[in-house]
């Protein structure tokens, strides 16, 4: 059917995207936004974007941005945000690419989850609701 095609065609991932803690509030909503404008123009849905705050990374971070001797090399302290969206598999390098391109990213990791349709569909237990017609009315 045309719902169960849209679902191969749009997966849901989830994306947590690790920055610097220096960053500014402003630059890092402009680069959200530019993310979820590139998902919506071909067509996917961005389902939401969540800011867990700032966060003490399990080990040093290096920048891949920073030249050697420069200072904030190496970051201890970082910004976790995740973001939920439905694209087609195509777009996701898009994505990728301008989080990979951003000074302020340090890390960002992409993960297909799996529906809840998907899931609801996968239990291949009976409908015990399906012989209810055959039941007469109780009036």
């Amino acid at each position: 059917t045309s719902t169960s095609r849209r679902r191969e065609a749009m997966p849901l991932y989830h994306q947590i995207v690790t920055t610097s803690a220096r960053a500014a509030p402003a630059t890092l909503a402009t680069l959200f936004r530019q993310c979820a404008k590139q998902i919506t123009a071909q067509g996917g849905l961005v389902r939401s974007c969540e800011n867990y705050g700032l966060k003490k990374l399990p080990h040093r971070f290096r920048s891949r941005h920073a030249s050697a001797g420069e200072a904030g090399r190496y970051h201890y302290v970082g910004r976790h945000v995740a973001l939920y969206f439905d694209c087609a598999p195509t777009v996701l390098p898009v994505v990728e690419n301008t989080l990979r391109m951003h000074t302020d990213v340090l890390r960002f990791t992409t993960m297909r989850k799996d529906a809840k349709m998907d899931q609801v569909n996968s239990l291949k237990k009976s409908n015990p609701w399906r012989d209810l017609d055959d039941v007469p009315d109780a009036r």
